[in-house]
């Protein structure tokens, strides 16, 4: 799926209130995280990511997030990282483009 800038800014703007919903530490970008991800994205459709470390390799890691996800990068602000990814279930999403 493909987003506008225009809706990619909504987005974005929607995200502004949320609180992180996972803490990238030390050990990175493994499989237990995707998991947390792609679990998290069962019951939301935009999410942010703080990292608490890998701060200099924060455009690498979200590029394998979203590689590994299947998500859109929305952004990032400073070492937080918004996610979008849509609900396969049209019941379920709250987003609509």
């Amino acid at each position: 799926m493909n987003l506008s800038s225009k809706n990619k800014q909504k987005l974005k703007g929607i995200a502004h209130s949320f609180k992180p919903s996972l803490i990238i530490g030390k050990e990175g970008a493994s499989e237990a995280t995707i998991n947390s991800i792609n679990m998290i994205f069962e019951n939301k459709e935009l999410i942010k990511i703080k990292f608490n470390s890998f701060k200099n390799e924060i455009d690498s890691i979200s590029e394998y997030i979203k590689n590994s996800c299947d998500a859109i990068i929305l952004g990032n602000i400073g070492n937080i990282l918004i996610l979008y990814k849509q609900n396969p279930d049209s019941e379920k999403r709250r987003y609509e483009f």
